[in-house]
């Protein structure tokens, strides 16, 4: 991919995102060309049943990082704990202001306490705006929950947490 391909998917990346495979590329285009948005409406971020590397989950966290994303969909992606470590690798980051998310689905993703733990970054930064969680289908325990239960104390407009 050229540097003039990089900036064209910067520019335009919202036609570009039409298949889970897109989503991929473009997302490692952003990344690798260091691209921040002119302006841009809010985005829903899918990426359902891709299965996803650690890089790919580093090239989200700087796409979210950057970019206005209103839901971010990534069920089923097999991330584990090592892809919740790179998901929040930008976020965690203070430059970062707070995020816009209103949804974020992480579910049947293989992930731990320890990969909730991090994926609980996202759900901080994102406590005015977080209305729907669902992590159901990792591994859950006694240990889960309890992350999850104190990172939402802040959070005052959750209406759906989906843990099962």
């Amino acid at each position: 991919v050229t540097g003039l391909r990089h900036v064209e998917m910067c520019e335009s990346i919202h036609l570009k995102l039409t298949s889970p495979d897109d989503v991929v590329v473009a997302l490692k285009c952003v990344y690798e060309a260091n691209c921040k948005p002119s302006s841009a409406a809010p985005f829903t971020l899918d990426m359902s049943y891709k299965k996803v590397l650690a890089y790919d989950c580093l090239c989200v966290s700087y796409f979210l990082s950057c970019y206005p994303v209103s839901q971010l969909e990534m069920s089923v992606c097999r991330m584990g704990d090592k892809g919740a470590e790179m998901l929040v690798k930008h976020i965690s980051n203070e430059v970062t202001s707070s995020l816009l998310l209103e949804l974020v689905g992480l579910s049947w993703n293989d992930l731990t306490a320890v990969g909730m733990e991090d994926v609980m970054k996202i759900v901080r930064t994102s406590s005015a705006t977080l209305r729907v969680l669902d992590v159901s289908g990792n591994r859950t325990g006694d240990g889960m929950v309890s992350v999850i239960t104190e990172h939402l104390q802040h959070n005052n407009v959750l209406t759906k947490l989906d843990v099962g």
